[in-house]
């Protein structure tokens, strides 16, 4: 099921789309740009999330006497 939803932007970024989707339906391209910057987005946080739960490493410094 599809949802409507209104989007307002500036016009730059209009632009950049407009140039970026060649033929394809407007609607259409954005909801590929939409799906790719959410999957981005969730592999970033993953990311994030696992390099926090790594233990620090631990530097040893060899002690001269």
């Amino acid at each position: 099921m599809k949802h409507h939803v209104t989007l307002t932007m500036d016009q730059q970024l209009f632009r950049e789309i407009e140039n970026a989707r060649g033929r394809e339906k407007r609607s259409t391209f954005i909801e590929h740009l939409i799906c790719t910057g959410l999957q981005a987005y969730k592999n970033k946080k993953e990311e994030n999330a696992a390099s926090a739960r790594k233990a620090p490493a631990a530097l040893l410094v060899p002690v001269e006497r």
